[in-house]
């Protein structure tokens, strides 16, 4: 915990809108400089907004390159190094700009009427490419040179109203996703731009999305990946194709699994790619021309993904596994154990790997020059956010092994490598002022022996001999993970004089493959257990925490487990239930991601009867703990009449229970929803959880 001084202060909701996100670092072709971008939530316009950011790799200078528009994203640079390209919604929605770094002159050269995304160069450096959604058989629509931006902004609110107020027919099973809606008749597809005139053409005509486009190393060829031809579910299956730059046929290379983030290795004789399947990731390899994959990550315990779950992230994106210049290595980011690290492959070692940058934190993302250096952005316990330049190290490289689960956990090493260089000073003002307050780490029992990761926040400004209240957290997922990272809610209820346990039960990912499994057709059962025993081992391992006045709150599967808790035990004197599932029958209908992710977490038991005996709502009139039920509105992922359902049952039998509803905001509403919902957000929690406090 931190020295607390008379200077320092506590947490408050506000702090929102004096956060810095620091993301999405990249290094320049000669390694000398990178940009990186930064986000803020304005209050003054109830949104958040994004620039760019130069620092040179030393970390001595850095200044802003962007100022109009609130979104400007996606860097690539050109491969002179002398410009970047990137995304900004400065005018006619979200277009590529260049920016000339010699002479500060910038250039919008699209026009795209639906915007564009996923951009990259040639390596000539004359061609940018990019992926535009396009109505089926139909033209690319672009804005006319008379057009005035005041007309593009008004054409796109008119034309989804068109929509929206039209009929929609589908014939696919899955044609809705969070964050996004309802599906429109559109499929992204690459188009090739002229990096200087900005003329353009049309490469792919998929009847499928095209998605992540990476261009082998002689320019010649473009990958990307898509959902297969007999399945309409991005989350579970997809294959890799490429094609000419010019166009014609697209090839398909590989399909026997879900297949994420292809890139050309620097000779172009290899293709890497994440695939596997969705729980565990790993890292493979393909002949250029199409072949038998080979997993590099076989003998690593854990996946390949950012699954840290934290309300400190605006925008998470995907990061590509990046390979060395001399094609012997392939660095990726991978969960292990709350920590998000850098773990480097080998690709003629049978896939023999090792960690080169990790310690107590989560990384979210990182660049690699392709020799040396790698640049991170990342959490720790007590930062929100930053971005350091990483010369690795093989004197502080560490070897992760499979562990059984009835080992303790380990206690995370300090930060390496220690030669870091911080490149951004975010968030160092506001955190001069706070007291923030780092978690403890415990490892516990449980059942069969299992060992579970626990944490503890102890209270703001603890005085010794004094007894206080516990707030239980649950993550969401169930395949997400508590970690070393800062989680502004957690830290407002510290501040509150709360202990705040939190735990990463059975099903959690970042401790192997059978433990992240053993969930699946088991919701509730032992996973449940693993939640209640850590609480159990929090208040006997901490004398100061009160055993007899603990809370419990939960979004997701988080919000699942907090409604099966409150039906099947009065352990609580008050709960939150957030985004949360009570009736696993009508979520297999209404979910965007059902029936297959419930085929994946109940074991292909998809039938009402087995659905309905895991569903909260069929032990609804066992609840007695006052429940304040939140959700987003326009949350598909768990849609917002699960929380209806119940919030209806409980209300009929008289129990205490109230609906916040979150406008605006689909189940991403903890890092995404408008900053004065957040605020309202988490506002009522406190209120819920203060306002029912036992003396």
């Amino acid at each position: 915990m931190s020295t607390l001084t008379s200077t320092l202060r506590t947490v408050t909701s506000e702090d929102l809108y004096k956060f810095q996100w620091p993301s999405t670092p990249v290094i320049s072709p000669d390694g000398k400089q990178v940009v990186y971008e930064k986000t803020i939530a304005k209050k003054s316009t109830n949104g958040y907004e994004t620039h760019l950011w130069l620092s040179d790799i030393g970390g001595q200078s850095r200044k802003v390159l962007t100022s109009e528009g609130n979104l400007n994203t996606s860097v690539i640079w050109s491969p002179d190094g002398k410009k970047i390209a990137y995304l900004s919604n400065e005018e006619f929605g979200t277009q590529v700009w260049v920016l000339s770094l010699e002479f500060g002159e910038k250039k919008r050269i699209s026009q795209f009427k639906r915007g564009i995304s996923s951009i990259l160069y040639s390596p000539d450096g004359e061609t940018i490419y990019g992926l535009v959604p396009v109505k089926l058989n139909e033209e690319i629509e672009v804005f006319q040179e008379r057009d005035s931006d005041d007309e593009a902004k008004q054409w796109g609110p008119n034309d989804h109203i068109a929509w929206k107020n039209a009929p929609k027919r589908y014939s696919g099973l899955y044609y809705k996703l969070d964050g996004t809606g309802l599906q429109k008749n559109l499929k992204l597809q690459l188009v090739s731009i002229d990096a200087h005139s900005g003329s353009f053409s049309q490469v792919t005509n998929a009847a499928h999305d095209v998605t992540e486009p990476a261009i082998s190393p002689d320019g010649k060829y473009l990958l990307f990946s898509s959902i297969s031809s007999d399945n309409d579910n991005i989350l579970y299956k997809g294959e890799l194709n490429r094609i000419s730059v010019k166009g014609g046929e697209a090839e398909k290379l590989y399909d026997a699994s879900k297949v994420a983030s292809p890139s050309y290795s620097p000779d172009g004789k290899w293709i890497s790619f994440i695939g596997g399947d969705v729980v565990h990731r790993q890292l493979l390899i393909i002949p250029a021309d199409g072949g038998e994959s080979i997993s590099l990550s076989d003998d690593y315990p854990d996946t390949l993904a950012d699954l840290n779950y934290t309300d400190m992230r605006y925008i998470k994106s995907y990061v590509k596994p990046q390979w060395s210049k001399d094609n012997r290595f392939i660095y990726a980011l991978t969960t292990h154990q709350g920590t998000n690290e850098v773990v480097r492959f080998s690709v003629s070692e049978n896939g023999s790997q090792t960690t080169v940058v990790g310690g107590q934190r989560a990384i979210f993302h990182f660049a690699y020059d392709g020799d040396e250096t790698v640049v991170a952005a990342y959490s720790s316990p007590s930062h929100p956010g930053k971005i350091t330049a990483n010369r690795i190290s093989e004197e502080e490289s560490v070897v992760r092994t499979i562990r059984n689960v009835t080992d303790i956990i380990e206690v995370y090493n300090p930060i390496f490598p220690k030669n870091e260089v911080r490149i951004d000073d975010c968030n160092d003002e506001l955190l001069s002022e706070l007291n923030v307050v780092e978690p403890e780490t415990f490892s516990y029992e449980s059942v069969d022996g299992w060992q579970i990761q626990g944490f503890l926040l102890k209270p703001a400004n603890v005085v010794p001999g004094k007894k206080y209240p516990v707030l239980l957290e649950i993550h969401g997922g169930p395949h997400s993970m508590y970690g070393y990272t800062y989680f502004h809610q957690l830290q407002l209820i510290s501040a509150q004089g709360y202990g705040v346990v939190f735990t990463n039960p059975r099903g959690s990912s970042g401790f192997g493959r059978e433990f992240t499994e053993a969930v699946q057709g088991d919701y509730g059962g032992k996973d449940m257990q693993d939640i209640l025993n850590g609480v159990k081992e929090a208040v006997t391992r901490y004398d100061f925490l009160d055993g007899e006045r603990v809370a419990v709150n939960g979004l997701s599967y988080g919000g699942f487990m907090t409604n099966w808790l409150v039906t099947h035990t009065d352990r609580f004197f008050a709960a939150i239930t957030e985004g949360c599932i009570s009736n696993w029958v009508s979520f297999f209908g209404t979910s965007d991601i059902a029936p297959g992710f419930i085929s994946q977490e109940f074991l292909g038991k998809t039938d009402p009867e087995s659905l309905w005996k895991f569903s909260p709502l069929a032990y609804v009139e066992n609840v007695q703990t006052p429940l304040l039920i939140v959700h987003a509105e326009d949350d598909l992922r768990c849609p917002i009449e699960q929380a209806e359902q119940f919030y209806s049952y409980i209300k009929r039998q008289g129990k205490e229970v109230e609906f916040l509803r979150i406008p605006n905001a689909s189940h991403g509403m903890l890092q995404n929803a408008e900053p004065e919902n957040r605020i309202a957000r988490v506002e009522a929690m406190v209120d819920w959880i203060n306002t029912h406090l036992p003396e």
